[in-house]
Formats: C-alpha cells, sequence, structure tokens
C-alpha cells in the first residue's frame, strides 16, 4: 500500500514543472528548493523517498496499522504546508521525522491512549539476543506480548527515544535533532527507558535478575 496525500485543496496553488533530469536522481535539497516554489512533483519524489520512514516510526510508536497511516498522511499535508520554512538546518528527512514524532505524541495527548496495544507481538522481533537486555529479548516472539506490556510502562519521551534508536535505528545525532533536545538527554532518555523495561521484565518473570 502506498502513502498518498488528500492534496487537492492545495492543487490549484501547485505547479508540476518540467525538469532536465528525472526528479529520482535530484538531491533532497534540491527537491525542497523546487517544492518551496510550488513545484508538487518535487515534494511528491521527497514523500515517495520517506513515506516509509514516517510510517514505519508512526507504526513503532501507535502499533495500530490504520493509526499510522493516518498520521502518516497528516504528516505530509503538514510538511507541504510547511515547506517555505524549511531553514535545512537538518536533513529533510530528520524534519519529516521530527514532525511525525510530534504528531504520535500530540495523539496521545488528544485521545489518551496507550503508547503501545497487545497486537502483533511478533512485529518487535527487530532485536538480536534473547538473553541479557529488553531489547535483545524481542527477537523471541513468544516474548513479545510481555515486551509490549513493559514498553506500557514508560513515559511517552521515554518511549520515544527506545523505538528511534532500536526500532528505527537512529544514530544518537539524528535523535537530538527529531527530538530536540541535547546528545546528553537523548542518551539518558534512552538509558533510562532501557532500564526500566530490564526491571519490568523482570518483575514480569521473563527476564532475571543480574
Amino acid at each position: 500500500m502506498e502513502i498518498t496525500i488528500a492534496m487537492n485543496e492545495y492543487m490549484a496553488d501547485t505547479v508540476d514543472k518540467g525538469h532536465p533530469i528525472p526528479l529520482r536522481e535530484v538531491e533532497d535539497s534540491s527537491l525542497v528548493a523546487y517544492a518551496k516554489t510550488g513545484d508538487y512533483s518535487a515534494f511528491e519524489e521527497l514523500v515517495k523517498r520517506y513515506r516509509n520512514d514516517v510510517f514505519g516510526l508512526s507504526y513503532h510508536y501507535l502499533r495500530n496499522r490504520e493509526e499510522a497511516w493516518d498520521i502518516s498522511q497528516e504528516v505530509f499535508i503538514k510538511a507541504h504546508r510547511a515547506i517555505a520554512k524549511f531553514r535545512g538546518d537538518a536533513s529533510f528527512k530528520t524534519w519529516i521525522l521530527r514532525i511525525t514524532a510530534n504528531r504520535c505524541k500530540d495523539f496521545f495527548k488528544k485521545r489518551k491512549l496507550k503508547t503501545v496495544s497487545v497486537e502483533e507481538p511478533a512485529q518487535l522481533e527487530q532485536f538480536k539476543s534473547p538473553t541479557a537486555s529488553p531489547d535483545e529479548a524481542l527477537a523471541s516472539s513468544e516474548l513479545g506480548h510481555s515486551i509490549k506490556k513493559a514498553l506500557d510502562t514508560l513515559s511517552e519521551k521515554h518511549k520515544l527515544a527506545f523505538v528511534l534508536r532500536e526500532l528505527d535505528g537512529q544514530s544518537y545525532e539524528d535523535m537530538s535533532k527529531i527530538m530536540e533536545c541535547s546528545l546528553g538527554t537523548v542518551m539518558s532518555r534512552l538509558h533510562h527507558a532501557r532500564k526500566k523495561l530490564q526491571q519490568s521484565l523482570i518483575t514480569m518473570g521473563v527476564m532475571e535478575d543480574r
């Protein structure tokens, strides 16, 4: 399934301009520059490049495909509206993931929903070993349910740090930009998230207290 954007309300103000080379070969910075002039095809190329990243972060955070799909649509609509204000201090990818993270956090604040569902435990099998730590334990499908319950115990900021690093594989520098905090704060939140998860799993009897 592809992410498409309900942009009909904007189409009267956008232009599909011709380009000397295929847009798929154009760097992000140039695509952003084109998009700022009202070139919709350039923005559409950015959507194609990063729709999977946006959906992936949304799904890892929300654990619900339909809600993640809706959030992804909203994120790109918001990005289209704000593209003229994009200064290029960070990469377009970092910028769009920051919008995604903020939208996910707003989702929970407004609807007061849990940050993790108990569906599809196998979807979290992105860690490497079922032994030393909670992130490694996720590789075992039979532990998925317990891991997800443990994730429910995290605050939003700690969960976001865990999702960005352990599920999305973001660098600490990119996490800092997405979370809009210092590297020290990123590492502190990630450390506390791991410790909290580990303690929750020990309490559940899933892990041994070492």
